[in-house]
């Protein structure tokens, strides 16, 4: 089979939802071939976003020493802002906002 039919089928099953058996009489085939068809293409699918974030860690470590460093100073001050606020805001409405919601309290 050729891959312009297969990716005529694939692209029937998504833009259509038709269903194994309406495709395989679409473009005669077996149901199962159809359906072998699209598990691969889905397959793919997921592989390539598993990829993504391994381009992502490639961008970062291409980036030089002193940009990562500057990053993570600018995500230490923003966390250390984030608890201050957490902190003042607890202090303001009387209640411990780190604290789980139904826990107990301690005797």
């Amino acid at each position: 089979m050729n891959s312009e039919k297969k990716a005529a089928i694939i692209h029937d099953h998504q833009t259509g939802k038709l269903s194994y058996r309406t495709l395989s009489k679409k473009h005669g085939l077996n149901t199962t071939m159809i359906f072998n068809m699209i598990r691969e293409e889905k397959k793919k699918e997921e592989l390539k976003v598993e990829i993504e974030p391994l381009e992502v860690l490639a961008a970062i470590s291409s980036m030089d020493e002193k940009a990562v460093r500057e990053e993570l100073r600018k995500v230490r001050l923003e966390n250390e802002l984030l608890k201050i606020v957490i902190d003042i805001s607890s202090q303001e409405l009387g209640v411990d906002l780190l604290k789980k919601a139904g826990t107990r309290q301690s005797q």
